[in-house]
């Protein structure tokens, strides 16, 4: 087979998938989505059709994009034209579905057409509350732009109030929400299987997200006390972790992991009070560097008003901010080891 008719079929194979980002005024769901895809098709083409639309022609499987992905309203897969093929209806068909439409900008005049229109291709059984697929149909912020996607809105159902901070077997101040940990740990490109360490674990905000999606987690506190509330939030949720290490972070007894996900301590609730920032967060590169296989993907939150030297073993793809007051905006930085 040609080289030409190699490309060929592996672009036939491919899906148009469109993940509608959630709306918070950042770029980090942005970046959660475009890793994602990268992390399971390195050659996935991706393009932001406008803002909070972003489409991926790609092999990845638009199911595992949905179950992982934390800044997002909905993923599917492009309905071109409007007009399910035969095989796609009778699928839709034999389980049940919804229609459902989300507008972007000015709701189109005549919305309830359109509507009738989608629906006359369909029989079978509707169930607005739980079906098994949803016609996603999405009216863009530019006129007449509308977009038809089938999803399944089941599998984005993540329980992400289940293991809020205060929902947890073990509290502290210092832990962050589960859907901030998730876009954390799918940031830094980490597969089923593979290993992943906070440094900085806490409460195990981060483990917590990693374990769920298939990683194997690995945590590292300087804090006993720390150590073992981590471990009970493991217990509690029935998550295996590899391990939680009490240990400096600046010296993990580990040889090697697949990524690195972390936000640095800082302020009162810090286990690390009165350590300068800027020295933990050399001292984790420095670290990270004797760990982090070449070519994967460290994230780092930290205060904005700190900045992450990369040195000559890292290279920054990419800087995120989050508001969370007026005197806190958190950056994450995302670097990969040369």
């Amino acid at each position: 087979m040609s080289a030409r008719r190699s490309r060929s079929t592996s672009r036939q194979s491919r899906n148009s998938v469109v993940i509608l980002l959630s709306g918070e005024k950042t770029s980090l769901p942005e970046a959660e989505a475009r890793a994602i895809v990268k992390t399971y098709d390195e050659e996935a083409e991706l393009s932001l059709l406008e803002p909070r639309i972003v489409r991926a022609e790609t092999e990845a499987n638009p199911d595992i994009i949905a179950r992982r992905i934390a800044f997002a309203k909905r993923v599917g897969t492009l309905i071109p034209d409007g007009l399910l093929d035969r095989e796609t209806r009778r699928e839709v068909e034999r389980a049940s579905y919804r229609l459902r439409h989300f507008t972007l900008g000015e709701s189109r005049a005549d919305r309830s057409s359109v509507e009738t229109e989608i629906l006359n291709q369909l029989h079978g059984r509707v169930d607005l509350e739980e079906p098994a697929y949803e016609l996603s149909l999405i009216e863009g912020r530019r006129k007449g732009r509308t977009y038809l996607l089938l999803s399944k809105p089941g599998i984005m159902n993540q329980g992400w109030a289940g293991r809020r901070p205060r929902s947890r077997a073990f509290f502290h101040p210092s832990a962050i929400f589960p859907k901030l940990s998730r876009a954390l740990v799918n940031i830094a490109g980490v597969k089923e299987g593979e290993t992943l360490l906070d440094p900085f674990a806490g409460t195990g905000s981060i483990l917590l997200e990693a374990s769920i999606v298939g990683a194997l987690s690995v945590g590292v506190d300087v804090s006993s006390k720390m150590a073992r509330g981590a471990l009970a939030n493991a217990r509690k949720y029935r998550q295996p972790w590899l391990g939680m290490i009490r240990a400096d972070s600046m010296s993990v007894p580990l040889r090697s992991v697949d990524a690195i996900a972390t936000d640095v301590p800082y302020g009162r609730a810090s286990s690390r009070m009165g350590e300068e920032l800027v020295v933990i967060l050399d001292g984790l590169l420095r670290a990270g560097a004797n760990l982090l296989r070449r070519g994967r993907v460290a994230v780092v939150m930290h205060p904005r008003s700190s900045r992450v030297n990369p040195g000559d073993t890292f290279r920054v793809e990419g800087e995120h901010h989050l508001y969370v007051h007026r005197n806190l905006t958190r950056t994450i930085t995302v670097l990969r080891r040369l």
